[in-house]
């Protein structure tokens, strides 16, 4: 029997391994946070933790379980297990991303660093030392900056600033770990999400977001939306992403989620890649609109099993998420409520009766939604229906207290 290690930060029913491994002759060994355990009860061999980001017992116990079952890879999906992963992959003499490489595609100054003098242009950053680093910077740049944390994913942790308030504010409060200020960059958002294997890029598209990364912050909704292969962007966001990947030490199998601005004067300008899949309902638009499954398909490519992606049949499709409000969840909507035909998937992350005190980042959300339609204008209509929808149907009230999950 073969056996491959699995850091399993998601849920059963968005990442059901042992169905995607069923046939191969490879079984999954898990370690995954005490609140997904339940949904993988059912496996041989799952291993739960408290405090699972920062609990370095997940470390200790995967290295035991990786000698123990001999394991021939290790497979890690979400941000936080991506160098924790690398390392222990590195230890074992495994194939696959190593630590140089996590890094790169996790460290927001070392990603910069590969890509300074690279073929897409950068805003200028520098690693924050101390205040004075911020400082020194604000009187080079001028007005206005971001600063945000080196390591994390889905905005957390990011503020902009705009003027002297603003930075007196932050300064008073900064974010307590290793942070970057670069300057700000006016435009679109767009991502380009994709797969290699075996060395190469087996599949690309670009998206545009709705509303944006930060939206969550105001209770409001982010979406993201195929491009069309005539739209005049899309050319330039594949290549862009190509380069980056050519740029950096990437891996002979991972998925990525690249995200590039263009500018009102039409500039591409790199924000971030991850050796990931894009969070929220990306993964669940892409196997809508695609076929294909990114997370399954990475997970062969780190296995050596052969892809099962056939050629691309495209449908449109759009992907929304809606962050939580401030206050008690009192009511949720259900299909009972005539939920839009055009839903092709729903994800519920929280529960009535639970406190929430507004969204915590990006990638984490109340409900998420895939939508279809007969073209991108369509599903955009269909996204802004839902996210009404959703808002007429849910009920708050004022929170009770002062603390509570997001």
């Amino acid at each position: 029997m073969r056996h491959i290690l699995v850091f399993a930060k998601t849920p059963y029913t968005k990442t059901p391994y042992d169905q995607w491994l069923a046939g191969t002759g490879i079984v999954p060994v898990l370690v995954t946070p005490r609140e997904y355990a339940q949904g993988y009860s059912h496996l041989p061999h799952v291993h739960a933790f408290d405090a699972y980001d920062t609990n370095q017992l997940v470390e200790k116990t995967a290295l035991r379980l990786a000698r123990a079952f001999d394991v021939e890879a290790v497979f890690a999906r979400a941000e936080a297990d991506i160098v924790r992963a690398a390392r222990l992959r590195e230890l074992l003499g495994l194939k696959g991303q190593h630590t140089a490489s996590a890094l790169a595609f996790r460290d927001k100054v070392v990603m910069k660093d590969h890509l300074a003098h690279g073929p897409v242009e950068i805003p200028a950053y520098r690693q924050v030392e101390s205040a004075y680093t911020i400082l020194g910077f604000v009187a080079e740049h001028g007005f206005p900056v971001v600063i945000k944390p080196v390591s994390e994913s889905g905005s957390l942790g990011a503020a902009i600033i705009r003027d002297e308030p603003e930075l007196d504010a932050y300064l008073a409060d900064p974010w307590r770990g290793t942070s970057e200020i670069e300057v700000f960059v006016p435009g679109q958002m767009y991502h380009v999400d994709g797969l290699v294997a075996d060395g190469e890029v087996v599949f690309v598209h670009p998206f545009r977001y709705l509303h944006d990364c930060l939206s969550f912050r105001d209770d409001d909704w982010v979406a993201n939306l195929p491009l069309t292969r005539s739209d005049p962007l899309y050319d330039r966001l594949v290549e862009a992403a190509r380069a980056v990947i050519a740029e950096l030490p990437t891996p002979p199998a991972t998925a990525f989620h690249a995200e590039f601005w263009i500018t009102p004067d039409d500039r591409l300008v790199f924000c971030e890649i991850a050796s990931r899949t894009g969070g929220g309902m990306i993964s669940g638009m892409v196997r809508h609109a695609f076929g294909i499954d990114l997370d399954k398909e990475w997970l062969y490519a780190e296995c050596g099993l052969p892809a099962t992606i056939g050629v691309p049949v495209y449908r449109p499709a759009g992907a929304l998420c809606i962050p939580p409000r401030h206050g008690l969840l009192e009511r949720l909507p259900s299909a009972a409520d005539g939920q839009p035909e055009c839903v092709r998937e729903e994800m519920l992350t929280g529960a009535v009766g639970q406190e929430f005190h507004g969204g915590v980042k990006s990638g984490l959300f109340l409900a998420g939604y895939v939508v279809d339609g007969d073209t991108e204008e369509e599903v955009a209509a269909h996204l802004e229906r839902v996210a009404t929808w959703f808002s007429d149907n849910s009920r708050w009230r004022p929170a009770l207290s002062g603390g509570g999950a997001a």
